[in-house]
């Protein structure tokens, strides 16, 4: 439907206000439109079985069907890993809820963002009760809601925007396995800052191998902050010659002091497993955990160029048994 998008901004620009206004209009009916249920509905498609679904979805990005029975690359390994490989701690780690415990437990209570409240359903938050500054989240999906200050803040659209995000499985999107089971709930987290830098540590086996770098620029609405890709380092932070089919800047990130530190947090965490991605941060020269990630972009990782899909699937190595 991209030519109605491009009908939509058209008339959005138009400098005859009628014009504009439909096109408003048309922006405001769409937006409704993507985030109901019905549309979700027939997006995920949930009556078809996880294989055929990621069959269709491979071939859609990557415009070639994928070797299910024999991976070889990061993208069908991570796929295989959906359908076959099931760990009921993946459920509990991608929690962000209960993965604060697990970090607690494994890594010490200095590296999770401290939690101001939580709640099962948005409407029992008692925003009289929080800080001027404070961070909303979904425990079972993306996104975020940042309050700047209680004068400005929308509760309402607040409200609306985290009901919608729990009537959704977050597991019907990529048939990420991990997701299907967990508990939704809404917390609450400390106002930390903005514009962070996310370090993404993809970890093979327990042993963190590469990072990858984004920016934050955080929007004005307080909602998820537009993310650019700034290269790839191995662990002795070297710069690779990664390049992914994402929003990017060719900037050169300094190492953290403390990376050893976040190797070592990464390292804990995905002990024993195949492959995880240990999302952190560096806050006032700490390290801070903010999720992980089994399957990165839900297992369809669009590299420009094939050798490094093909480079981390030989570094991937799957179970041996289904």
């Amino acid at each position: 439907m991209s030519w109605l998008k491009k009908v939509k901004n058209k008339m959005i620009n138009s400098n005859n206000r009628f014009v504009k206004n439909i096109g408003l209009s048309l922006s405001k009916l769409h937006n409704n439109f993507v985030r109901s249920r019905f549309y979700y509905f027939i997006k995920t498609k949930p009556w078809l079985s996880d294989k055929k679904y990621i069959e269709k979805v491979y071939k859609k990005v990557f415009g070639v069907k994928p070797d299910l029975e024999n991976p070889k690359n990061f993208n069908e390994k991570n796929n295989w890993r959906k359908l076959y490989e099931r760990n009921d701690n993946y459920t509990l780690m991608v929690d962000k809820y209960k993965l604060k415990q697990i970090v607690k437990e494994k890594c010490g209570e200095n590296h999770i963002i401290p939690l101001i409240g939580v709640w099962n359903d948005p409407g029992e938050i008692d925003f009289s009760s929080l800080p001027d500054k404070f961070v909303l989240k979904a425990n079972h999906a993306g996104g975020v809601i940042v309050c700047r200050s209680h004068k400005t803040f929308d509760k309402k659209s607040a409200i609306k925007e985290l009901k919608n995000i729990q009537k959704k499985n977050y597991y019907f999107n990529c048939r990420e396995w991990p997701y299907k089971n967990v508990e939704k709930k809404i917390i609450c987290e400390k106002y930390v800052g903005e514009n962070l830098i996310d370090f993404k540590n993809y970890c093979f086996g327990g042993k963190l191998l590469y990072t990858f770098v984004w920016k934050n620029k955080s929007k004005k609405d307080g909602r998820k902050p537009n993310a650019y890709f700034c290269g790839a380092y191995d662990r002795e932070w070297v710069k690779t010659t990664i390049d992914i089919n994402y929003p990017s800047e060719n900037e050169n990130i300094p190492k953290p002091e403390n990376y050893q530190k976040m190797v070592d947090i990464a390292e804990r965490l995905s002990k024993d497993i195949p492959f995880v991605r240990v999302d952190c941060y560096v806050i006032d020269g700490e390290i801070f955990v903010g999720e992980m990630t089994f399957f990165p972009w839900g297992g369809f990782q669009k590299f420009n160029g094939e050798y490094w899909n093909n480079y981390l699937g030989n570094l991937l190595c799957l179970p041996l048994d289904k």
